[in-house]
């Protein structure tokens, strides 16, 4: 009796519970009725013990009973308070942690202290003073699997021992194939939609994270998504330079149309010579006028210089020296200059790249150039190649090797893309 009484009655439920009664005042009502029959217990006792003649056994009975209703009250009223800071799910949560060994070293497990919905998604507030974040992230899959639950993202709450899981239903799947239509394109002009994770719509701003590196085996996706992409920017009114190094047979008709598609060596240096220009007088123009970037400029003239968007489908093709002479090893070393450039400043200065390869590892990708892709997309690889793209194995946990157009980015969204009907889109 005692020890179900230690387990009902616990510290963190009790705080969970005073400020439950303080959120809603009507819980209150609970501790105040069990006082108010305690009171009547006591006055009922009192009555009946006026009738015993014998003076001494009289008082004896009433200390007793006193002391005993005192405590039952104390009891009672810690008792009330800790079911109120309770969850109706805690024992079951608590049960299905402690069958999968999700414990500390004393073998208790986290307490639940609060479980509730936040749109499409569930929250469940965990209390441990013995297990960190880091334990919860180890064991991610069994705690899943325990609750039957999906992780959407492991948070910490008011302090380290306070943590937040966001979760959806594990029976909840990403849809088969979303069609990408016109009224699904941000206003934002930075701003750019891609997909649908299980909870919300996927998306980046390139004022943020200004250059975008695509991912993963052949046959994920990484073109399709590449192309969503650019066909953004084009509707969005973006100078854009697309390189093509697998012939130009993927951007054929109306995308040569809308924007400049380059498919030999020539060509590229003299769009980056350009590129790299524009960069530099941007640079003279944001000076003059004193503005830090491209949204300030526009604001500050009212004027609407555009947004320029380098983009390569396989950068591979592009920066694979193999087999090259010694003067076409100097020009990929003066485009990868010419990368790095852009990669470090164009943020400021609303330039931006979007490179699609297999395996960005540093024989693609020098590292000077990729360190500055700040948001990244993964879709189905095997865990060396999510760990080159991602720095961790992720995708190859979390995308099966059948599924295509689902993505991982570096900031651990799942997500399906959207899928762009070329015939319909311009």
């Amino acid at each position: 009796m005692v020890h179900r009484l230690k387990n009902r009655i616990k510290y963190p439920y009790l705080i969970n519970g005073c400020k439950n009664m303080w959120k809603k005042k009507y819980k209150m009502l609970f501790p105040i009725l069990f006082l108010i029959a305690i009171c009547c217990s006591w006055f009922a006792l009192d009555q009946n013990i006026l009738s015993i003649t014998i003076e001494w056994l009289e008082t004896f009975l009433l200390w007793s009973i006193s002391i005993v209703i005192i405590s039952v009250f104390i009891i009672g009223e810690l008792l009330i308070v800790s079911l109120i800071g309770t969850p109706l799910s805690a024992n079951r949560v608590h049960k299905c942690l402690l069958n999968v060994g999700f414990k500390d070293k004393s073998g208790d497990t986290p307490l639940l202290l609060s479980r509730y919905k936040e749109g499409k998604t569930e929250i469940f507030e965990f209390y441990s003073p013995t297990l960190p974040l880091t334990e919860y992230e180890k064991k991610k899959s069994i705690i899943e699997n325990a609750l039957n639950i999906q992780i959407i993202d492991l948070i910490v709450g008011n302090d380290l021992q306070h943590i937040l899981l966001k979760t959806v239903p594990a029976k909840n799947k990403l849809p088969e194939k979303i069609e990408w239509d016109s009224s699904l394109l941000p206003e934002k002009p930075s701003k750019f939609v891609i997909g649908e994770s299980q909870i919300d719509t996927v998306s980046f701003d390139l004022n943020v994270t200004p250059h975008i590196l695509i991912g993963g085996s052949s046959g994920s996706g990484k073109s399709a998504l590449f192309k969503l992409i650019i066909a953004q920017a084009i509707t969005k009114g973006y100078d854009v330079y697309v390189a093509d190094f697998k012939g130009g047979v993927d951007f054929n008709g109306f995308w040569r149309n809308k924007c400049d598609i380059i498919t030999d060596r020539e060509r590229l240096m003299k769009r980056l010579d350009f590129i790299v220009k524009e960069l530099e007088a941007r640079k003279e123009m944001f000076r003059k006028t004193k503005c830090n970037n491209i949204v300030q400029y526009n604001n500050m003239l009212g004027c609407d210089l555009q947004r320029i968007i380098f983009g390569c489908d396989e950068i591979a093709e592009l920066l694979d020296k193999t087999g090259l002479s010694k003067n076409e090893k100097e020009n990929i070393n003066q485009v990868e200059s010419k990368f790095s450039l852009i990669a470090r400043q164009g943020r400021a200065f609303g330039i931006h790249m979007v490179f699609a390869t297999q395996r960005p590892d540093s024989e693609v990708l020098k590292g000077q150039i990729k360190n500055n892709f700040d948001y990244r997309i993964c879709g189905r690889a095997d865990k060396v190649l999510s760990q080159i793209i991602l720095d961790n194995p992720e995708a190859a946990e979390k995308i099966a090797k059948d599924e295509q157009g689902v993505f991982l980015t570096n900031t651990g969204v799942l997500f399906k893309a959207y899928y762009l009907n070329e015939d319909y889109m311009f």
